[in-house]
């Protein structure tokens, strides 16, 4: 994860350290004084949280933030053991319409396309998702409550 929130800049730092933090990953100095900060905790989670909300505001880089964790979610974490044999996992982000969809889907393909190793996952590419070879989907839709199930 540090590889795609490196290439958006120092304004991205605190995204960076909240990223890194609910996913478990250890951070440094900065990256927990940051954390500290912004979360009024002592402690960043030792593993994945389960769950975790982020309260921002227009043009806080709240799609790009998704994208970045959409991609980590789908590339860098194994997910085999709660797949059944030859089930294709699906990492799915919803924008609230198909502009910012479009956005999201925009962002991750851009994510996967700047590094050779995750651009060696992409196994296909339609125009709602992106294949892995991992047995991961990565899919962006607009939201629907006629559409979305589950």
């Amino acid at each position: 994860m540090r590889f795609f929130i490196a290439r958006h800049g120092a304004s991205w730092v605190t995204w960076r350290s909240l990223l890194l933090a609910s996913m478990g990953e250890h951070l440094t100095a900065e990256e927990l004084a940051i954390f500290q900060r912004v979360t009024g905790r002592a402690l960043a989670p030792p593993s994945r949280v389960e769950e975790v909300a982020f309260v921002v505001g227009r043009r806080g880089g709240n799609d790009r933030a998704a994208s970045v964790l959409a991609c980590y979610l789908a590339a860098l974490v194994d997910w085999s053991p709660v797949l059944a044999k030859g089930e294709r996992g699906l990492v799915l982000c919803i924008g609230p319409d198909q502009r910012q969809a479009k956005i999201q889907r925009d962002y991750i393909e851009g994510a996967f396309d700047t590094s050779p190793v995750m651009a060696s996952l992409v196994s296909n590419r339609t125009a709602d998702s992106i294949e892995l070879s991992n047995g991961i989907s990565v899919e962006v839709r607009a939201a629907s409550f006629r559409r979305l199930r589950g």
